[in-house]
This record gives structure tokens, C-alpha cells and sequence, in this order.
């Protein structure tokens, strides 16, 4: 049996010189027994043996294109894109993971709901670096398959700043209709307009679709390994990191109402969040972003992540020049800081109380994604019955 010429399924890796992980990622995105995809790796104009690694799987399944120069990341996003010939989309990540199986389930899932768009709680696997072994930074529950009405969540990310917006789903693990980024591209040009073409999705997806079905199971994992920017993130040379990795997009500029000096780093999250409103002023026109949400917001995922030790204080302290560039209320910032603040103390008196995360796969993990989807994958793969709305 060969792969349909118009596969229902188009899994997507973008790839740039990172040929020691993404053998594992190819290896468990085939691991599975649907000929009904194609799995389409991207080259980023690798200076290395990348080719010869995909060369080395022998899949009908595999397709391996290469622009022919280096681009940036949004624009080999878009690149990749064009190429995928599947009724829906997936891009992963070239050091993440696919269950065993998980195509399986997903492809059935498709088949039995015709939804626009599919999503599905991820863990989230760090490979073995600096000296230290593998790690899980997250490992969200399981539940019942459920509908989720994306226009109501989209409101909401908007109202907090940008608070939660991984929960909308992108096409980075989550399967996204073709026909959304090909409207999207006959609207505005070409698919991705930041330079962060997830976030840039999460608001995006939304405007074309009301609702998406969690399969509420396990279907991928993304992957921190050292050259991903998760790990770059926390390394002293993240500055230097971020200043090439804007370089790469030529004259792009941050948007007009972000406050310059919060580090690059941090302001990238919601540039990308602001210009998906931009661009579609239909949906989002009437919708007013919270910036004062946004700063707490970004103080805490600069205490999670960024490690740069941003403080209210600081915020305050700058509250004249941060107001030439958008609205600040102290007072209302104050009250979203606290929010956050409160939610760290509310988990840990769920802690005390015995209220416990599930359980992740106890300590040795893998040594790579492959090994450590394989784990996973059983009764936490499997998708249960579709529920009621959330």
C-alpha cells in the first residue's frame, strides 16, 4: 500500500541543523500504522549531514524539501506550508515527539467529527543537557474529549494580555484544517506575519474557526533540547540569541504600542499576539488588549522562563515611559500581579492538601523523545468518548 497523493494528514517539520534529535523525532512520527499521512521535513538550508539523516529513513511517507537559502523562521514556516499536500496540518518541532499510535487515533478522530480544528493536552519532555539528565517540564492530565469554543477563549487571552494563550491551538501540535492557512494567506499575502508564527496562530485560528475538539488524550510531546530556544532561554547568552534571531527577519519591528526596553525575549510573545489583531480588525476590532494584564503576565513568564528577574517595581518605577507607549494603570497591574502571585500560593496549599498532579514516568526518563513517547503511550493515549463542552 503507498500513500494517497492527497493524504488526510500533513505532519510538518521544520528543521535547522539539529540532525541528533530529529532522527528520534522522524523515527515516532512513523511509528504508526496509517499510511494516511505524509511526514514533510523541511530543511532549512542545514550546513550539515541533516539530508543524510532523513535519506537514512526509507518511507513513502517521508518528503524532504530544502528552500535553498537560509530564511527565517516565519518565512521556513511558510515555505514548508506550501508544500503540504494533506486536507489538514501538524508542525512539530525537529527534537520533539509523536506517541506510538497517535497519528492513528488523531486520523480517526478526523474521520469520525470533521472538526476544523483538533487539540490534545502535551507534556512536555527535556532532553538529557549541561551535565543533566532528561526532565519532564510539564505533564498536564488527561479527560474527556471535549468541544471548545475558540471565540470565547481568543476573548478571553485578549481581556488577560496574553495570559494562557498555549491553550488555543496553532497547527504546532494541534491539527488545523489546510483550508485556514490557505484563506489566511489568500487574505493577507502569506500565513505567518511575526516572528513567532505559533502565538502568532493561537489568535489566528480562532477568527476562522469557533470551536476545536480536544482529544482530551496524548497525541505529541514537545521537546526542549540544547539548541531549542527553551534551553537558550535560560543561558546567559539568550540577548545575543534573540538580537540574530530578529536579525534574521531583515527590518521587522516590534509593535508600536510595546515598551522597548522589557528585553526582546519578552516583548516577542505578545508583538506576535498584537499583530494577529492587527491583521484581522474585523474579529478583533472591538476587543480591547489588557496591557496592564500584560505586563503581570510577562513578569511571570519571565519568573518561569527568562530568568532576567523583572519585579513590579521595576514596572513602576518606569510606569512615565512605559505610558508613552500604551496604557498602564498601576493600580489595575498591581491587582493582575497579585492574581498571579496568588495562584502560585493556591497550588501549593492544593499541594499541602494533597491535591496532586498527575504522575509523570518516575526518574531515570529516556535518554531521547522516542524512547520516552513509547512510555507513554497505553491507556493515557487513548481517546476517550467525545463529552460535553468547555
Amino acid at each position: 500500500m503507498t500513500i494517497r497523493d492527497n493524504p488526510l494528514l500533513s505532519v510538518i517539520i521544520p528543521t535547522r541543523e539539529r540532525p541528533e534529535t530529529l532522527a528520534y523525532t522522524i523515527k515516532t512520527a512513523l511509528d504508526q500504522d496509517s499510511r494516511n499521512f505524509e511526514v514533510v521535513i523541511s530543511d532549512n538550508f542545514s550546513h550539515d549531514n541533516t539530508a543524510e539523516v532523513v535519506r537514512g529513513f526509507s518511507d513513502a511517507r517521508i518528503r524532504l524539501i530544502n528552500p535553498g537559502r537560509r530564511l527565517a523562521m516565519s518565512d521556513h514556516w511558510d515555505f514548508a506550508l506550501l508544500h503540504a499536500a494533506g486536507d489538514y496540518v501538524l508542525f512539530i518541532g525537529d527534537d520533539d515527539g509523536i506517541l506510538p499510535g497517535g497519528l492513528d487515533k488523531l486520523e480517526a478522530c478526523i474521520l469520525s467529527t470533521r472538526s476544523a480544528v483538533y487539540c490534545w493536552p502535551t507534556p512536555i519532555y527535556e532532553w538529557p543537557m549541561d551535565g543533566k539528565p532528561a526532565r519532564i517540564v510539564y505533564f498536564p492530565s488527561t479527560t474527556q474529549a471535549s468541544e471548545v469554543n475558540l471565540e470565547d477563549l481568543a476573548r478571553r487571552v485578549v481581556a488577560m494580555g496574553g495570559w494562557r494563550y498555549p491553550l488555543l491551538p496553532c497547527m504546532y501540535h494541534s491539527a488545523v484544517a489546510k483550508r485556514i492557512p490557505d484563506s489566511i494567506r489568500q487574505k493577507t499575502g502569506r500565513v505567518f506575519h511575526s516572528t513567532q508564527p505559533d502565538v502568532f496562530m493561537s489568535l489566528v485560528v480562532p477568527v476562522f474557526a469557533k470551536t476545536a475538539i480536544d482529544l482530551g488524550c496524548y497525541v505529541s510531546v514537545p521537546g526542549h533540547s540544547g539548541k531549542s530556544n527553551g534551553a537558550i532561554n535560560r543561558r546567559s547568552a539568550r540577548d545575543e540569541h534573540f538580537c540574530k534571531f530578529i536579525q534574521e527577519y531583515g527590518d521587522y519591528k516590534i509593535h508600536p504600542t510595546l515598551f522597548p526596553d522589557i528585553p526582546l525575549g519578552l516583548n516577542l510573545t505578545p508583538d506576535s499576539l498584537l499583530s494577529a489583531m492587527d491583521k484581522f480588525p474585523d474579529f478583533y476590532g472591538a476587543m480591547r488588549f489588557n496591557y496592564d494584564a500584560m505586563l503581570a503576565f510577562l513578569l511571570e513568564l519571565d519568573r518561569i522562563v527568562y530568568k532576567y528577574k523583572l519585579s513590579a517595581l521595576d514596572v513602576i518605577a518606569k510606569r512615565h515611559q512605559i505610558q508613552r507607549y500604551h496604557p498602564l494603570h498601576v493600580s489595575r497591574f498591581l491587582l493582575y500581579w497579585a492574581f498571579h502571585q496568588s495562584l502560585r500560593v493556591w497550588w501549593k496549599v492544593l499541594w499541602l492538601a494533597g491535591v496532586r498532579p498527575p504522575r509523570p514516568p518516575a526518574p531515570p526518563l529516556p535518554d531521547n523523545i522516542a524512547d520516552f513517547v513509547k512510555s507513554l503511550s497505553g491507556p493515557n493515549s487513548v481517546p476517550h468518548a467525545l463529552g460535553r463542552s468547555k
